[in-house]
């Protein structure tokens, strides 16, 4: 008979194998919009998180990542190149310059998110409510295990 410890074993290493096979499924699932278009997979989740948030500065961006400000710049001057991203002033402070999407960029990412739930969606059928409030407790758990924020933003399933 086995033990409860060979069966969190075992589901513990399906899990750590699970993961990175989750990461590349989700990164070869980009649509083709976005990807015919040149935007890589990072410039996706930092138009998908502007497109949940709202305009913000290049630290905040940055915050919202987990990533550096300078590595925030990276990801948003070719975005800009391609018209998907747009600088402004702050009104109440001109020092201030803050990037928001362009309305492509609107749309585009509300597609992506359409995308993602409609996948998600797919994979919960059959699954009760309880089963489902679970699976997302576990990955609340991983994530926190991990040192990241329990509570998921959408650019992080982007």
């Amino acid at each position: 008979m086995k033990s409860l410890g060979d069966d969190r074993r075992r589901i513990v290493l399906e899990v750590m194998k699970l993961l990175p096979e989750l990461g590349r499924s989700i990164s070869r699932s980009m649509p083709t919009e976005a990807r015919m278009e040149g935007v890589s997979v990072a410039q996706v989740k930092a138009m998908v998180h502007l497109f949940e948030y709202g305009p913000e500065t290049m630290g905040e961006l940055a915050e919202g990542l987990g990533i550096t400000t300078p590595s925030a710049t990276g990801l948003i001057n070719p975005l800009a190149e391609l018209g998907f991203v747009e600088r402004e002033r702050d009104e109440e402070d001109r020092r201030v310059v803050r990037v928001r999407l362009s309305p492509h960029a609107q749309r585009l990412s509300h597609h992506i998110l359409d995308q993602r739930i409609a996948e998600i969606t797919a994979a919960f059928e059959g699954q009760s409510l309880e089963s489902q409030e679970c699976f997302l407790d576990g990955l609340r758990r991983l994530a926190s295990a991990y040192g990241k924020s329990g509570s998921a933003r959408l650019s992080e399933v982007a």
